[in-house]
């Protein structure tokens, strides 16, 4: 099969396996939401935002990292694995350390009153686990094992559905008694299941010897690439975030609630986007010719570009009926705030589209910088906007910060690689003959 071929079946794969997730991830969530109430919904959006910025932290990207070197065949399974596992554990130690040796620190990771062992056990136990996840996923989209990382995703979709759902009717029909124990406590099994699938899979499709050891000298082209990448990625986690802190800060936690709620339903459009990345990142990591991988970016983009708009289109005369009728009235207070983020949504999958391309053609110092400047326009408008504007003033500081992030891409495409703006946007002949057989294989598929 042709790289081209290749490709095109693997997002085909890709995109089928988000339809399932994107309607039962809506559901669970909810399930969760109405369970949690809008102050609960933000005390869990600070615990998941919290473990997020431990695992890319200490975790420098090394799932990217492994992808790159392992598509590029740059280094030896075997070196990364060990250099993974390593890593780990260093890391692990560190979390632990902060957490119950010295609490502390660690209680800057926890909110008033959650600073009990159990919630810093849920904080230990999830960074472990979503690192260890990662590193996996990263070891099988590096060998192009799209399709077993796509049947765990499933899994992941289906068991937030039932547990949470039937969490749900439970406490409504006084089965059970549940809050955020309950719910973090689920959030760990989940996460241990997932991890379980991913290693099985890894086993079977993956032939990886014993992890073997490394020196100092072998891990210098790691480091080289893992520096940028690294410094892309906390910058681009804080343009993703700050926000989140921002209405926390100055709005407190019940709009924190609005607001998570209004964030995450508007990036659920974002799973398009993330089956296109997923796919093209180990492909573009290879060894290609710019021609071939700029041909192949700019179908994505404009793939991606035609489905975010129409989405947000949707979302934007559909939020004023879906939240109140999903959520109940009491997340009224969400519905412009996803008007405002869906149009920064829209933008923010260009944005994402145009950086992993950047990122696998080892590009990542370029991404820092669009990176730097988007979150210096998010401090600045945010800091403006949300201690009058509140909730709408995040949504659109976030909106604006990720408009910014796009046009200095596109800037930086056109005057330094001499593209072709009209080439990324405008849709050709070709461009629809190979989305009729993506869209051909969709049908078929299901």
């Amino acid at each position: 099969m042709s790289d081209q071929g290749a490709i095109s079946k693997n997002i085909t794969h890709t995109f089928i396996v988000q339809i399932p997730n994107y309607i039962l991830g809506i559901i669970a969530g909810i399930f969760l939401t109405r369970q949690l109430g809008p102050e609960g919904k933000g005390d869990y959006t600070l615990f998941l935002n919290n473990v997020q910025l431990l695992v890319m932290l200490l975790g420098v990207n090394l799932p990217g990292a492994i992808q790159y070197f392992l598509a590029g065949k740059k280094m030896p399974p075997e070196r990364l694995a060990g250099i993974s596992l390593c890593l780990l554990l260093i890391s692990s130690v560190v979390v632990f350390t902060f957490l119950f040796l010295i609490p502390s620190l660690g209680n800057n990771l926890l909110k008033e009153g959650y600073e009990t062992f159990f919630f810093r056990a849920y904080i230990f136990a999830s960074f472990v686990l979503t690192f260890f996840n990662a590193m996996i996923t990263g070891f099988l989209q590096g060998h192009y094992r799209f399709r077993e990382v796509n049947k765990i995703s499933v899994l992941n979709s289906v068991l937030n559905f039932v547990i949470f759902t039937t969490m749900y009717f439970a406490v409504k029909s006084n089965i059970v008694t549940a809050g955020m124990k309950e719910v973090l406590g689920l959030t760990v099994l989940i996460l241990s299941l997932n991890c379980a699938g991913l290693f099985y899979f890894l086993r079977k499709t993956v032939d990886l010897k014993k992890p073997a050891a490394f020196t100092l000298n072998e891990l210098k082209p790691l480091v080289s690439f893992l520096i940028p990448a690294f410094a892309s990625v906390l910058i681009n986690f804080f343009n993703s975030r700050l926000n989140i802190w921002l209405v926390e800060y100055y709005a407190g936690t019940e709009n924190l609630g609005y607001f998570s709620l209004a964030l995450n339903f508007a990036q659920l459009m974002l799973m398009v986007t993330l089956a296109i990345n997923t796919v093209l990142f180990p492909y573009f990591a290879a060894t290609y010719d710019w021609d071939t991988a700029i041909k192949n970016f700019s179908f994505a983009l404009k793939i991606n570009m035609a489905i975010m708009a129409l989405g947000t289109i949707s979302l934007i005369v559909l939020a004023p009926f879906l939240i109140p009728f999903v959520y109940g009235k009491i997340f009224s207070p969400s519905i412009l705030p996803v008007q405002l983020i869906a149009v920064g949504t829209f933008f923010c999958s260009q944005s994402q589209v145009f950086g992993h391309f950047l990122g696998a053609r080892n590009k990542n110092w370029v991404n820092t910088f669009i990176y730097g400047a988007a979150l210096l326009c998010l401090a600045v408008s945010g800091l403006i906007l949300v201690p009058f504007y509140s909730i709408e003033g995040a949504a659109i500081a976030g909106s604006i910060s990720y408009f910014v992030m796009f046009t200095i891409f596109c800037v930086f495409m056109k005057v330094k690689h001499k593209v072709s703006l009209l080439s990324l946007f405008i849709i050709t002949k070709a461009d629809i003959l190979r989305a009729k057989n993506i869209l051909f294989r969709v049908i078929k598929k299901n």
